[in-house]
């Protein structure tokens, strides 16, 4: 019963307790807000007070730790790297360098330049190096230097403890900045010079021995300390408006419990408050959009650092360029093998700086938008060609497959900017080399149209390297980012790389983006919008093997597919082994199947598991019944003295990976078409296979229209085009060429100069003073014409190039390729072009090859090359001329005795381009000679010389009839 009182009076007073407490608050409740209110605002006010200083302060610290520890590092990797090898090379190395010729600074002396030079762009950083131990040129400025407080306690304090910085904030020409300082402990590359100077105040340094103290005054950010300042006016207008609130409130409740009846004056009296709250809640406005404004400045100062970075790297790459150029000299002097061996670990250390320092710019470039793309022809197959090449001994040191696909490059030249994309590829396959221990590195390229003026180029760099997680795929091309830490110790790496390929992509109008699965590899994908060259038919060269039958060994996939693609565009007919087991039965079982269609090449592979290339090309050729087959070796790593170890295997050609399309057609045409062997080549048995690989360097679509009016020259001049690989039509004089490009569209004209009806002079001015398409197209003039001048007259009747008869092949080439905008050095093998030879008298009018044999009457072997070793076409060319030209002598004869001086020339002229074609050069010259004395009007030797051309015709139709009669009976 007790029990219960007692706790019934516990609950009583209990009640009563919470009763008092609400009535407390509920008649107090506005002091209590209030007071919590000011309270709350003045805590955090001191709080974040605190917390800016505080942060200002370890800014500041951080700050000036950093610029320390940069001067540190590079004064380290100034006497490791500069001073050592000065040293050894016994270049002077003092403080007063400036005036000793050949001399270069000490580190330190370095090192304060260097941070007078930082203190410039700044805010006014200075930097201090002093020490109890001077040398003697620096004791006057370190006694001027420990007369200050702050000097001595930090060698106090740093001595004993050198580990620990010393600093403290105070103000320094009337601005508050930090005083930071840290110990300048002795290292080991120096100790030895410390000691044993002639100058030196001490001479038993040893390592980590406190020698003295780096310090830097670094004025304190000055928008950190107006943020504290815009802080402190924050919090005195909050604090002011709660001051005015409260005694809105406190004036309002008075009045209410001494007048009720005032009660609407006194809501009156509120509302004029109220609009003071409102003015007041106005100002905040103001303050937050100055808050803003200083956000805005603060992003500004972002920029300026940018820029400021960007010509910090310009400044250091400019004195580096220095030395690496400085280095190479160096190494070109006479060095022990020491010596040149740090030369060059000083150069690559320089270099490797160097490409930091230029992907540094560059990115700087890309963010303040100051990079600009060029816009050049380039071509595109040879630009990654010659890049994988001088890449592929990087791959191959590794043993990597480097593969590089460009049978897609339809368009080989474009126009853009080539150095940016050759710095794209470079970032993207050193990648892969780098992130891949086995496997491949397979690069591919296409080419699509996208509208009459633009391409777009396509590549994509895969590898069978360590691959990337899922989760920092989308990272991967954010500057400073690598896949996770280890990734930069291990592999090294800025960062910078991925993220400046994305910027230069999307700057030419393209993106870039990469999948991966860890453990498996990578593959980057880029796209690059590009510019087309009108005036370009860019097709690879018309390789024909249709007529071969090849096969492919390789262990990579791969690799086989990409040779496989290219051959196949060929014509040839191609089949594949993985492996030498494979490849020999393949050879066994299509011989033993029928001996017409067996293979004509192999292409072996060197590195394969279990048989090698070499090994299985030695059991080929110890088999007597693949005499004939050609081999061609692939090998990854191209060694001085390849070429003659495998030809003594009996190898045909050896090619390094990886295979360029050029380098393989040039390799199958020298292959099939050699019929001896080079000095790098062993004597194979003669192969019973006839067959000849031909190239036709002109795009298959390349259409000529041929004008003139000889048909012999006709059949010469078609069979040229034709095996250049042209497609031909014929027009025998400038109308008949004006109907002819009316009706179809044509490339080039090659234009006779002398025609009936219509001359190739008349037809070309035709042509250029038409209002047609087809009023700019490319004329070569062709003239029997040699004479000086004669190649103004044609340019001014407005032709583009100049050839003369009989049409040197080699001449016709180039003249060609340069009408389609296209180089020889895109064919494997270059022939110098015939230069154009003035004549100016008789003596030197036929240009011969032989100056021996200026007098025989045929040149039968300069005709079979002219016509391509075509006997049925030989023999009909002999045919019409021996039809044809009895009959022009006789019209030279009948035209003498009547005197039609116009007439004779006409005559002369055509007997003088048919024999020249023929090679008939004795007959050739004896025509030309009456056409010059004709236009000479010199008629006194012209009936002589007629019967010269009588008696030379009579001389030559002897050994043509002859011809004639030899391969009639042959056949």
């Amino acid at each position: 019963m007790d029990l219960d009182n007692v706790r019934g009076n516990m609950q009583g007073k209990s009640t009563a307790l919470r009763f008092k407490i609400s009535e407390f608050t509920i008649r107090f409740s506005l002091q209590i807000a209030v007071l919590l209110m000011v309270t709350g605002i003045v805590s955090a006010y001191f709080f974040l007070s605190s917390t800016t200083k505080s942060l200002t302060n370890h800014t500041s610290e951080l700050n000036a730790q950093r610029y320390l520890e940069a001067l540190s590092a590079f004064r380290t990797l100034y006497t490791n790297e500069v001073v050592n090898t000065a040293k050894k090379q016994n270049i002077t190395i003092s403080h007063d360098y400036k005036n000793i010729k050949n001399a270069i600074p000490l580190p330190a002396t370095l090192s304060m330049a260097l941070g007078k030079e930082i203190g410039k762009f700044q805010s006014g950083a200075q930097t201090f190096l002093y020490s109890r131990y001077p040398f003697p040129w620096r004791e006057q400025e370190n006694k001027t230097i420990f007369s200050q407080d702050f000097s001595q306690q930090a060698w106090d304090s740093l001595t004993k403890n050198p580990e620990q910085a010393f600093f403290r904030f105070e103000e320094v020409n009337g601005q508050m900045a930090i005083r930071y300082a840290i110990a300048d402990v002795m290292r080991e590359g120096c100790i030895d010079c410390h000691n044993n100077h002639a100058q030196t105040p001490k001479d038993d340094w040893k390592l980590g021995d406190v020698r003295g103290v780096m310090e830097v005054i670094l004025p304190v950010d000055k928008a950190q300390l107006t943020a504290q300042s815009s802080l402190k006016a924050t919090f005195i207008v909050l604090f002011a408006m709660i001051v005015l609130i409260t005694l809105v409130l406190f004036i309002f409740v008075s009045r209410i419990k001494k007048d009720a009846k005032k009660l609407a004056d006194s809501n009156v009296e509120m509302m004029n408050k109220q609009e003071q709250v409102n003015f007041a809640n106005e100002e905040m406005g103001l303050a937050i959009e100055q808050l803003e404004l200083k956000a805005s400045e603060l992003i500004s100062s972002n920029q300026v650092k940018a820029d400021f970075m960007a010509t910090m790297s310009h400044e250091i790459r400019t004195p580096l360029n220095g030395v690496i150029g400085m280095l190479s000299l160096l190494k070109q002097s006479e060095m022990t093998h020491e010596q040149n061996h740090h030369a060059h670990l000083a150069t690559v250390s320089a270099s490797s700086l160097l490409n930091i320092i230029n992907d540094i710019l560059d990115f700087s470039k890309i963010e303040a938008d100051k990079l600009v793309i060029e816009s050049v022809e380039i071509r595109l197959a040879e630009l990654v060609s010659n890049l994988s090449s001088t890449m592929a001994h990087i791959a191959h040191e590794k043993d990597l497959e480097l593969i590089v696909d460009v049978s897609q490059l339809k368009h080989v030249v474009t126009k853009g900017d080539p150095h940016r994309i050759r710095q794209i590829l470079t970032n993207l396959i050193s990648n892969a080399i780098k992130f891949t221990t086995q496997g491949e590195v397979v690069i591919s390229t296409k080419i699509e149209t996208i509208d009459e003026k633009h391409l777009q180029f396509s590549c994509s760099v895969t590898d069978t390297g360590i691959g990337i997680a899922q989760n920092k795929l989308d990272s991967m091309f954010e500057r400073f980012t690598q896949e996770d830490s280890s990734t930069t110790r291990q592999y090294g790496g800025t960062g910078l790389g991925l993220a400046i390929v994305k910027k230069l992509c999307q700057l030419m109008n393209g993106d870039i983006t990469v999948t991966s699965t860890q453990g498996q590899g990578s593959t980057f994908s880029f796209t690059l919008l590009l510019e087309s060259c009108d005036t370009l038919k860019a097709e690879l060269p018309q390789v024909d093997l249709s007529a071969y039958k090849i096969l492919i060994v390789d262990d990579n996939k791969t690799n086989r597919e990409v040779l496989y693609g290219q051959l196949k565009l060929w014509g040839a007919d191609v089949s594949q082994a993985d492996n030498a087991k494979t490849a020999f039965s393949s050879l066994t079982e299509n011989f033993a199947k029928a001996s017409e269609s067996n293979f004509d090449i192999a292409i072996l592979d060197m590195q394969m598991p279990e048989m090698n290339g070499a090994q299985l090309g030695q059991i080929i050729r110890a088999y007597k019944q693949f005499e004939n087959l050609k081999l061609i070796m692939l090998t990854s790593l191209a060694r001085p003295g390849d070429a003659q170890y495998f030809a003594n295997l009996g190898f045909d050609f050896s090619l390094p990976k990886p295979v360029i399309t050029a380098d393989l057609a040039h390799a199958l045409i020298q292959t099939a078409n050699s019929s001896e062997p080079t000095s790098q080549q062993k004597l194979l048995p003669a192969s019973a296979n006839n067959k000849k690989i031909t190239i036709k360097p002109l795009p298959k679509s390349t259409r000529v229209l041929l004008v003139e009016d000889n048909a012999i020259n006709q059949i010469v001049a078609k069979t040229l085009l034709t095996n250049l690989g042209a497609q031909v039509e014929i027009a025998n004089n400038g109308e008949e060429a004006l109907a002819c490009l009316e009706k179809d569209y044509f490339d080039v004209i090659l234009m006779d100069c002398q025609m009936p009806i219509m001359d190739g002079y008349t037809a070309t001015r035709a042509i250029r003073n038409s209002q047609r398409d087809y009023n700019d197209i490319y004329i070569i003039a062709m003239t029997a014409n040699a004479m000086s001048g004669d190649r103004e007259k044609c340019i001014n009747a407005g032709m583009n190039d100049y050839l003369t008869k009989p049409v040197d092949i080699i001449a016709l080439e180039n003249s060609l390729l340069n009408a389609l905008n296209m180089s020889l050095e895109e064919l494997e093998s270059v022939s110098p072009t015939q230069t154009e030879q003035d004549i100016t008298s008789k003596d030197n009018a036929i240009n011969t090859a032989d100056e021996s044999n200026s007098d025989q009457i045929w040149g039968k072997g300069e005709f079979y090359k002219r016509v391509g070793q075509n006997q049925q076409l030989a023999e009909r060319i002999v045919a019409m001329y021996c039809q044809d030209i009895p009959g022009e002598i006789d019209k030279l004869t009948q035209a003498m005795t009547a005197k039609d001086i116009k007439s004779i020339e006409a005559i002369a002229h055509k007997i003088k381009g048919s024999s020249a074609n023929l090679e008939a050069k004795k007959l050739a010259q004896c025509a030309l000679e009456i056409e010059l004395d004709v236009k000479e009007n010199n008629c006194v030797d012209i009936e002589s010389l007629s019967i010269k051309l009588k008696d030379n015709f009579a001389e030559l139709l002897v050994e043509l009839e002859e011809f004639l009669a030899i391969n009639v009976q042959d056949e």
